[in-house]
């Protein structure tokens, strides 16, 4: 669930806009536009692509919430009309219980709901990283990437790569979670370093064919 993941980064850097409130419909529009075009133009228009939309939407926020809670960062609370980041506050802090493992302890239905990627699409349960698969091909139009050499270039040395080297998933995961770990304005870094660590690792996945 690479795609997925990466959201919860993005997401993870946009600490300031959580803590004001934001919609849904403004945070899908946010994230249809540069730098990150992770959402296609056409998310909202057609009934099915908005359910897939909000529901990958909403599963990164929940685990954006869970990671929050755990790293005493405050309470997401998340609704459609508003998303906003609470400070800790007595029960409040207690809305979703995680234990070592990062599962779920208490039950929270929404919570249970969009973490279960089993939900995304029910009519079909037989493979869901094909659908996912499918839905991300969506959301590029399906059209054909071309890769600009020199973008392709500065994206290896953002994270610090060779293009010389075999590159694995693996690796390219590992190089990008540190990098992103070091420029993260929760770490000291900035949002422009972070969405530039994004972006290289958005690319780079292309490029590579990684899904």
């Amino acid at each position: 669930m690479l795609q997925a993941e990466l959201l919860v980064d993005i997401l993870s850097t946009q600490k300031s806009l959580f803590e004001s409130g934001v919609s849904e419909y403004a945070l899908i529009e946010l994230l249809k536009k540069a730098p990150y075009y992770f959402f296609d133009e056409d998310a909202l228009r057609e009934p099915l692509m908005l359910f897939k939309t909000h529901f990958i939407l909403f599963h990164a926020l929940y685990q954006l919430k869970m990671n929050w809670i755990q790293g005493n960062e405050g309470v997401l609370d998340i609704h459609t009309l508003n998303i906003k980041l609470n400070q800790c506050e007595g029960n409040d802090a207690q809305q979703l219980r995680i234990d070592e493992g990062g599962e779920l302890t208490e039950a929270d239905p929404l919570a249970e709901y969009y973490l279960d990627w089993g939900n995304f699409e029910k009519a079909d349960r037989k493979n869901v990283d094909a659908l996912l698969n499918a839905f991300w091909q969506r959301m590029v139009g399906g059209k054909v990437t071309v890769f600009n050499e020199a973008d392709i270039e500065q994206a290896h040395i953002r994270l610090g790569l060779s293009q010389k080297e075999h590159v694995s998933l693996s690796v390219l995961k590992r190089v990008y979670k540190k990098a992103l770990q070091v420029v993260h304005p929760d770490k000291g870094g900035t949002q422009k370093e972070a969405q530039e660590v994004i972006h290289a690792y958005q690319l780079l996945l292309g490029f590579y064919s990684f899904k």
